[in-house]
């Protein structure tokens, strides 16, 4: 199939966009921040448009992956919800609490999710705060944190800095 003058193959964009949703974005959040009907997105994406205008490539282009709309990464939150097992909370526990599922709190703390909604980032550090003085009810979740390598808050200098080690000393104090 030939290209008309002015489209490009849809495919280079639906790689974008992929990475996009990689990165924590929505369709309806890239079709309004490309200024694109929703349809245009999701025929991008499921091959139905086998070309796409230049304009609206360029308008998909220029979104980064790591700037989706409320969206924040992962890794204080996951070494909060560390922390709180290596105390004994549950991570079923600490979900409820925050409102979310066990799906979501397993995938942040192995790492599958790089980015989280900034409401669901507060809703765990809100569980953090409330629990952190308060050893938790659960023996088998301390044994898992601890063979996992998890750490408690006082190893960490700055929870969220992604550049931050464990202090190593605070860590075994706390184990």
């Amino acid at each position: 199939m030939e290209t008309r003058p002015g489209y490009i193959p849809a495919a280079l964009i639906a790689r974008h966009i992929a990475a996009l949703k990689d990165g924590g974005w929505t369709e309806p959040e890239i079709a309004a921040a490309a200024g694109l009907d929703r349809s245009t997105v999701h025929g991008i994406v499921t091959a139905s448009h086998p070309h796409v205008h230049q304009r609206t490539a360029v308008a998909v282009l220029a979104l980064a992956p790591c700037n989706a709309p409320n969206r924040v990464p992962t890794l204080g939150t996951a070494r909060r919800i560390q922390a709180l097992a290596v105390m004994g909370w549950p991570l079923a526990h600490i979900g409820h609490v925050a409102g979310m599922y066990l799906t979501q709190i397993n995938d942040v703390v192995a790492g599958r999710r790089k980015r989280i909604t900034r409401a669901q980032a507060e809703a765990i550090d809100a569980v953090y705060r409330a629990l952190c003085t308060t050893p938790g009810p659960s023996p088998r979740t301390r044994t898992i944190a601890a063979r996992n390598g998890w750490v408690p808050a006082q190893a960490w200098d700055d929870i969220d800095n992604p550049a931050a080690l464990p202090q190593r000393h605070a860590a075994q104090v706390s184990a």
